[in-house]
């Protein structure tokens, strides 16, 4: 099973516990419907701190960024194809659309993280793992500042909403810290997700995933 089905496995509550033969069928066909449709897509841009710092808000984007010289403004999309196939689905079989939502989140993550891979590859300095808006106290307000600072509306169709929400749905933004000089990678974790108090991975005893120090 791949990375991706395992993680939306654990999205769906299946921690330790092996999937019913029709749940499998749904999950495999679930995994080639959103590969076909999904068009991944990603942009970043690095800039002095001084620069982006009116897209710093908050104490807990300071602090992450404390020891760092210089942030990576970064934004990643699956495309407006793999919703379409999600809310399909929802009008049709909402258990198989639960199931494409996992399958779709799992999928922004691995692709976020390859792409933070490659960044990292790409950039001289240390760099501290990626903070999205939502994290601690920085807020998803800044979420279309972003996008314009990014030009992520031209370069990858990335939009957000009037509540600030993205779309496509399943997309990131994020910050990077970059320093010429080491940097301490910190544990993320609940603490700094405001998700923390209804997220049911804390309920069931474990977490989300996000929760490594690297990605």
């Amino acid at each position: 099973m791949t990375d991706v089905k395992s993680e939306a496995l654990r999205y769906l509550g299946y921690r330790g516990h092996t999937p019913d033969e029709t749940t499998a069928a749904l999950l495999d066909r679930g995994y080639e419907e959103l590969t076909a449709a999904a068009v991944m897509r990603s942009c970043h841009k690095i800039v002095s701190k001084s620069e982006a710092a009116p897209l710093l808000i908050g104490d807990d984007i300071a602090a992450h960024l404390a020891k760092s010289d210089r942030v990576i403004f970064f934004a990643a999309t699956l495309g407006s194809a793999a919703d379409g196939v999600i809310r399909r689905a929802e009008i049709a079989n909402m258990a198989y659309a639960l199931i494409l939502d996992a399958l779709a989140s799992a999928m922004t993550e691995e692709f976020c993280d390859r792409i933070e891979r490659e960044i990292a590859a790409a950039t001289e300095g240390f760099l501290t793992w990626r903070y999205s808006p939502g994290y601690g106290d920085y807020p998803i307000s800044v979420q279309p500042e972003l996008i314009r600072f990014l030009n992520a509306d031209k370069l990858i169709g990335l939009t957000a909403t009037e509540s600030d929400i993205l779309l496509p749905r399943k997309s990131v933004t994020a910050v990077i810290g970059v320093s010429d000089n080491e940097q301490e990678r910190k544990v993320r974790g609940c603490a700094v997700c405001n998700l923390r108090e209804k997220c049911q991975f804390r309920k069931d005893g474990g977490h989300c995933g996000n929760s490594q120090g690297t990605a």
